[in-house]
């Protein structure tokens, strides 16, 4: 058998919202980390004041509501869930001297995948007029208490030239733009990601969509020629039989029952075909049912001993009835030419391939000899159709063994 390299494994980039869960929890983590560890090194009621004990509240909501992004509840429930954490983030801001600026970026990053493009527009708008009204009036007030003599050295020369009022709005202009710069490209980076994940699924549903009609084309094709040519000619044979009976009803009796039992495989090929007509008309092919259905007429032989494993998946139609016209094929060449005492058929798949063995004890041949390829040239066809190869191990005189494999 031969062997295949495995496929490549690619990685696969986990869901948005498990993404966000991740950030929000980095980001939980640092901030706790920042007020934890002032706790090591000096008195509690020194790191640890009223309002945040607030914060600590907060990141508990944040943890709660981190568990689930409502990505599929009503639009009501998805507007609750943002303006819910940016009240809490803007309550934090009010009464706590924690910052917790990077969450509102975070939140306007979950509302692109929860709300409408102009309710996102809307709410970072109005979260950012809000957050920097509070910021500004930390600052001014900042700047109207009196300032040290430490302080008073360490700032520029050129700033404390500057009225007060001038320093306050540059300030205030500072932090603003750089809210304005990193909310929009949060804002822009979320929505890329969205379109990008919707062109995927439109691509993905096309796709879907192509194979369908290929395979009902397919499904077509098939049904059109086991009907034009096989079932008419079986059904002319037919017809030219029951007039050799009726013809040879005068003549020997041993000519009568082979003129029987070909009229009796005449019928069962007629019902064969129907069978498959009204299969490929109605619903999926069944590979596992069809070839076991070729096996039955070796099976029901005693003088064969006919075995047959067969489990293999659901495969598209076009590669379904590729392999079972090479199985067909080579079914026929034993019956035909090989003289064959044991017949196995086995058919298995792993994670890459569909593998069939067809195997017989009989007379073999040279596969080398151009004259006795016995149809192996139509199954090497069909089976490059879908990809696949057949290879053929035969000695003269030890049997045959067709190994078939085909991609799935």
């Amino acid at each position: 058998m031969t062997s295949r390299a495995s496929p490549e494994r690619f990685i696969t980039a986990p869901p948005i919202p498990k993404v966000l869960r991740y950030v929000e929890w980095t980001f939980l983590g640092m901030h706790l980390l920042q007020m934890i560890v002032p706790l090591f090194y000096r008195p509690l009621a020194d790191t640890v004041r009223g309002g945040d004990y607030l914060v600590f509240g907060v990141f508990g909501l944040f943890i709660i509501l981190s568990q689930r992004l409502p990505t599929h509840r009503p639009l009501w429930q998805r507007r609750t869930y943002i303006w819910v954490e940016i009240g809490a983030l803007l309550a934090t801001r009010l009464f706590s001297r924690w910052g917790l600026d990077l969450f509102l970026l975070l939140v306007l990053a979950k509302s692109c995948f929860l709300l409408r493009l102009r309710e996102v527009i809307v709410t970072a708008i109005a979260s950012g007029i809000f957050w920097q009204v509070i910021t500004a009036q930390e600052i001014a007030q900042q700047f109207s208490q009196p300032m040290n003599a430490d302080h008073l050295h360490n700032q520029l020369e050129a700033t404390l030239a500057q009225p007060l009022s001038i320093q306050v709005i540059t300030v205030i202009l500072s932090h603003a733009t750089v809210f304005i710069a990193a909310g929009l490209l949060i804002v822009l980076l979320c929505l890329t990601v969205i379109s990008e994940r919707k062109s995927r699924e439109r691509e993905a549903a096309l796709t879907q969509a192509v194979e369908t009609l290929a395979a009902d084309l397919e499904r077509a094709r098939i049904t059109r020629d086991i009907h034009d040519s096989l079932g008419q000619t079986l059904t002319s044979l037919d017809v030219q039989i029951e007039l050799a009976q009726r013809l040879y009803e005068r003549g020997s009796d041993q000519v009568r029952p082979l003129l029987d039992t070909s009229k009796l495989l005449t019928r069962q090929s007629l019902q064969e075909v129907r069978r498959a007509f009204s299969t490929l008309r109605e619903e999926p092919f069944n590979l596992n049912m069809a070839l076991t259905h070729l096996m039955a007429p070796f099976k029901s032989d005693p003088s064969l001993k006919a075995e047959s494993k067969i489990d293999l998946p659901q495969l598209p139609l076009q590669t379904s009835h590729q392999i079972y016209c090479i199985v067909k094929e080579g079914l026929e060449n034993i019956r035909r030419h090989s003289h064959a005492h044991a017949i196995c058929l086995q058919g298995k798949a792993t994670p890459t391939d569909v593998i069939i063995y067809l195997e017989d004890d009989g007379d073999g041949f040279d596969p080398s000899q151009p004259s006795s390829g016995f149809g192996l040239r139509g199954m090497q066809e069909r089976a490059q159709l879908v990809g696949g190869s057949v290879r053929v191990n035969s000695t003269p005189g030890q049997g045959t063994c067709i190994q078939l494999m085909v991609p799935r």
